[in-house]
Parts: C-alpha cells; sequence; structure tokens
C-alpha cells in the first residue's frame, strides 16, 4: 500500500501506515485509481461497495480494509 501510495503521488519521502489519506492529498478520484492499482499490482478485487469513506482516515485503515474485503482476481 504504501510502495502504490508512494509511485502515485510521485512522493520521495517514506508513506507510514498512521499518516491520514487527506493530509497526503487522496481526494476520492485519487483513491479510487489507487485501489484500481492495487488490482492491477496485487491481482486481486476488492468489494469497494462496502468501503466507508468515513473510516478510512489513514494509509493503515485503507490497508486494513484492503486486507479484510479483497479476493483473488
Amino acid at each position: 500500500m504504501t510502495t502504490v501510495l508512494a509511485e502515485l503521488l510521485d512522493r520521495p519521502e517514506p508513506i507510514t501506515e498512521d499518516m491520514r489519506l487527506m493530509e497526503l492529498g487522496l481526494s476520492s478520484t485519487f483513491g479510487l485509481e489507487l485501489l484500481l492499482r492495487l488490482e492491477d499490482q496485487l491481482l486481486i478485487l476488492i468489494d469497494v461497495e462496502l468501503m466507508d469513506q468515513d473510516q478510512m482516515k489513514t494509509v493503515g485503515d485503507l490497508a486494513t480494509f484492503v486486507a479484510g474485503h479483497s479476493r483473488p482476481g
């Protein structure tokens, strides 16, 4: 998750699980792009219909959601 985020943001500084998504500039459109890229790189399908954006505050929150709501693609 952190590697893909760093690539998408073109950010040389490390991204950690406790960083807030909004501070990284993660909009809903950018979030969708992130999820699509994760699906492609990890060969998974993420059940985005179950995602509650209000609960996705940090990089770790998003990683936990993906781990719990994905299946092999």
